[in-house]
């Protein structure tokens, strides 16, 4: 059996952990032990937990004794003294203190112990310091050989030996259930990239803000619990990840997939079940069990009755106290049907949202490094993934479950030969659809057919504004088939609509998710644009509609389809046509001077002591608040915001061009689109400043009407406060504008583009356009570079300062070095507050 050998020190200590280490190879190697410290927590994990989680599980406990040791708080008083308790209260594990250098450790409570090398002789203090390791070793050895700990069991003593789970269930928990390939790594376990989702409750409040919990709450309550979701949405999975906590927490979960189940009768599906989930329990023994669980897979597929639905689960109340029972997001709405569901929790399982999907890209990335990868590097990478993840996915485009990001980190890992006529981000819409196809049961060679149909029927309905009727879908199968070779009906719908391709909805039927009706549409762009005016004038329609979501996707996908310059010139000439009167910002320090007296007032930055992770965290939380508050948002707007919707979103396909097409557009064609998706943004900015600057005195009377209802205010402060708040307006909008610039045409591979842009424009604006790409997309801090911004931005303060938090939002997000952080600090006259005490405690302990 092997044991589990955890290591606390001194960071001070770290060369003899790593010298303990190599003396420990060989148990390691042959099996008898494995080896656990805190070097060995990933970034970004909640090192506390982990620490604790691993001291409690271990079998031998070794103190590496010195002075630092027993001065560290974290070492002695917590480590130690849970070490002592463990060992005291259940002897389920050891403890062995290897005295390292002289130190009074024989006043400690764990002096008691077994100590090593021989008489507890500091191994500093041996002429020979690899005799004093061999000599520690051997006695290391012989009490790992001696000593056996105390197991601990799930149910009573009398029964502890009786049974187990089979390696049926055991191998049914770590299956992904897709193939997933890692060059690190020979198998993907579902452990291995396994996140827990969130989940929204269900209330019976009138509350506008989501109540959203992490699934994992709902094993803090052992009551009943129905959690709903769409096909494809990690419910079985999660019902895998509660099976292995419930055993953790000494309970014994059962699973049960209602697919399969044709009759009421609760003891012969569980006897059943059992036989195939655990070794030498009997139903009998089962139901007796205080603590026991029933997890309930795909209830809405039952093969009962609405009456014996009932049944079953009054059974299923009468024995199990504690029910997790899943089923379609559907289903939900007709639950009420059966009263044994009175007294159920609901909740709606959530896609993942970009806190989530960071978490699973991290665990993707540390597959087979999980020791060895830098902190800078993981998350590097991780950003990396996450921006092209973040691209194919986008809002409301592909749905973010976690089948899908798998599936996409799968592609991105395997580099996969692209269609030459596709861009790479095209190429992982097609291979979804393929791979859907695939799960229908069509045959390759009809894949041709299947695409054609979806293409005409995709254009049917953008030029009809909505999705066919049945009496629309036969007269459009009529025409379809007058033209194209025959396909029948009935088994192309049905294949179609039963693998979440197309979906019937009422009387109507359309497609299932954004993205293939995007693409089909784009292709159907993209094939016909040079032959068919009927194509183009529904361009001009798109182009003219930018402002729109569904159009400037539309458009996004066409440029995955096409080569062709055309469109390239079609995205060019609408950015050139916005706020086209206006000049290009520069954000020099006289079109600026009406912010200086504002910006002398407000707190100097500071760099704060703060935790990366948790800075990460935070970040994607706001974004996901974001993405949940404006998810069902359609904006059509008029005017002068449709113009301002219409320049964001002509950036976003800009850049989308560039990033794609970096390889085969001339330089002088990239620098071209960059700078008319720049300068769009850049008259766009133009022209809120003049307009905020003419609108001041009529911004401000609405603020101070506001601020008028609090009374202790006087005039004079209200008004005071109302120029303040204007201003903070101003700046906020410049400084968000810069960044979408940055975040909208930016790219790793052009960066030269925009560094010649810079040098050419000579303005503050491209100069700090230039850094937020480099620190965007490039993800390295470059002290040079950031020095010679600071002497370009001299004398502006308002610039200055949005380059100063560009800077520090870096620091918080990326790991960046001390010397690194003194020399910024010095270079923008920020503050490194408590960071020297930080990096010291980087994982708590010193």
């Amino acid at each position: 059996m092997t044991k589990k050998v955890f290591i606390s020190y001194s960071h001070k200590d770290e060369e003899h952990r790593e010298q303990l280490e190599v003396q420990l190879a060989m148990l390691k190697r042959n099996g008898l032990i494995s080896i656990w410290h805190d070097r060995k927590i990933l970034p970004g994990e909640e090192w506390k937990a982990q620490i604790n989680e691993n001291l409690e599980s271990a079998d031998i406990i070794i103190f590496l004794v010195s002075p630092d040791f027993l001065a560290s708080d974290y070492c002695y008083d917590i480590e130690v003294n849970r070490a002592i308790a463990k060992q005291e209260e259940d002897r389920t594990s050891t403890i062995i203190s290897i005295i390292i250098r002289p130190c009074d450790w024989t006043s400690t409570p764990f002096s008691k112990f077994q100590a090593v090398p021989t008489d507890g002789n500091p191994i500093t203090l041996w002429s020979d310091t690899d005799s004093a390791w061999l000599d520690a070793l051997k006695g290391i050895t012989r009490f790992i050989n001696e000593f056996s700990p105390k197991t601990t069991v799930l149910i009573e003593e009398s029964k502890k030996d009786k049974f187990s789970q089979s390696d049926q269930i055991l191998n049914w928990i770590e299956d992904t259930e897709i193939t997933l390939t890692h060059r690190k790594v020979s198998q993907v376990k579902l452990s291995d990239v396994y996140v827990v989702p969130d989940m929204q409750i269900e209330t019976k409040l009138n509350s506008e803000l989501p109540n959203i919990k992490s699934t994992d709450e709902i094993l803090k309550s052992p009551v009943r619990y129905i959690i709903s979701g769409e096909e494809q949405q990690g419910k079985t999975s999660l019902l895998k990840f509660y099976f292995v906590e419930l055993l953790k927490k000494s309970y014994l979960p059962i699973y049960l997939d209602c697919k399969n189940i044709k009759k009421s009768d609760i003891k012969i599906i569980l006897k059943k079940s059992l036989e195939h989930q655990y070794i030498g329990l009997s139903s009998d023994e089962y139901l007796v069990q205080t603590k026991k669980v029933v997890l309930l897979d795909n209830f809405d597929e039952i093969q009962l009755n609405l009456r014996y639905k009932n049944i079953f689960l009054q059974n299923i109340n009468e024995y199990f106290d504690f029910t997790i029972l899943t089923c379609s997001s559907s289903f939900s709405y007709v639950s009420t049907e059966i009263p044994a569901l009175e007294d159920y929790n609901f909740s709606k399982l959530l896609s993942l949202g970009n806190r989530k999907r960071e978490e699973i890209i991290k665990k993707w990335i540390s597959l087979g490094v999980e020791e060895s990868i830098d902190e800078t590097d993981l998350y590097s990478q991780c950003d990396e993934i996450k921006t092209r993840l973040n691209i194919v996915i986008r809002k409301n485009i592909v749905p973010a479950k976690p089948i899908y990001v798998l599936m996409l980190l799968q592609m991105f890992e395997a580099n996969a030969q692209l269609n030459l006529e596709l861009t790479s981000y095209g190429h992982c819409y097609q291979q979804l659809i393929y791979q859907s196809f695939e799960k229908a049961n069509i045959s390759t060679q009809d894949f041709d057919k299947y695409l054609n149909f979806l293409t005409e029927l995709a254009w049917w309905i953008f030029k009809n504004e909505a999705a066919p009727n049945d009496v629309q879908l036969n007269n459009f199968f009529d025409t379809y088939c007058e033209i194209y070779l025959p396909v029948e009906k009935e088994p192309v719908l049905k294949k179609l609509t039963s693998h979440a391709i197309l979906h019937k909805k009422g009387v109507t039927i359309g497609f299932k998710y954004p993205y293939i009706y995007y693409f089909f549409v784009g292709k159907k762009i993209a094939e016909s644009y040079s032959d068919s005016d009927e194509v183009k004038q529904n361009v001009d329609t798109l182009l003219a509609g930018l402002h729109r979501e569904d159009f400037a996707n539309i458009l996004i996908f066409i440029t995955h389809h096409t080569k062709d310059l055309w469109i390239l010139e079609k995205i060019k000439g609408v950015l050139n046509s916005l706020f086209e009167d206006q000049n290009i910002a520069t954000l020099n320090k006289e079109q600026l001077f009406f912010m200086n007296d504002f910006m002398k007032k407000i707190p100097e930055l500071v760099i704060e002591q703060r935790s990366i992770q948790k800075e990460r965290d935070e970040h994607n939380q706001r974004l996901d608040e974001i993405d949940r508050t404006n998810s069902d948002k359609q904006e059509e707007s008029l005017d002068n915001f449709a113009n301002i919707n219409k320049t964001f979103k002509g950036m976003e396909i800009a850049g989308q061009i560039i990033r794609n097409r970096h390889a085969s557009l001339t330089r002088h064609a990239l620098s071209e689109l960059a700078n008319n998706g720049v300068s769009t943004g850049l008259r766009f900015l133009e022209y809120f400043i003049k307009v905020s600057d003419a609108a001041k005195n009529e911004i401000m009377k609405i603020i101070i009407i506001h601020l008028a209802e609090h009374p202790n205010l006087t005039d004079k402060e209200v008004e005071k406060y109302a120029e303040h708040a204007y201003l903070q307006l101003t700046y906020s909008v410049i400084n968000g504008v810069i960044r979408k610039i940055a975040s909208s045409i930016g790219s790793k591979e052009a960066f030269e583009i925009y560094s010649h842009l810079a040098k050419e424009k000579e303005t503050p604006a491209f100069t700090l356009i230039q850094q937020a790409i480099d620190l965007q997309f490039n993800k390295v801090l470059k002290i040079d570079s950031v020095s010679d911004c600071v002497n370009k931005l001299y004398g502006n303060p308002v610039c200055l300062r949005i380059l100063k938090e560009l800077i520090v939002q870096h620091i918080y997000m990326f790991p960046v070095e001390y010397k690194a952080k003194q020399q910024l600090s010095e270079l923008l006259g920020i503050s490194v507050r408590g960071q020297a005490l930080m990096d010291q405690k980087k994982i708590g302990k010193g």
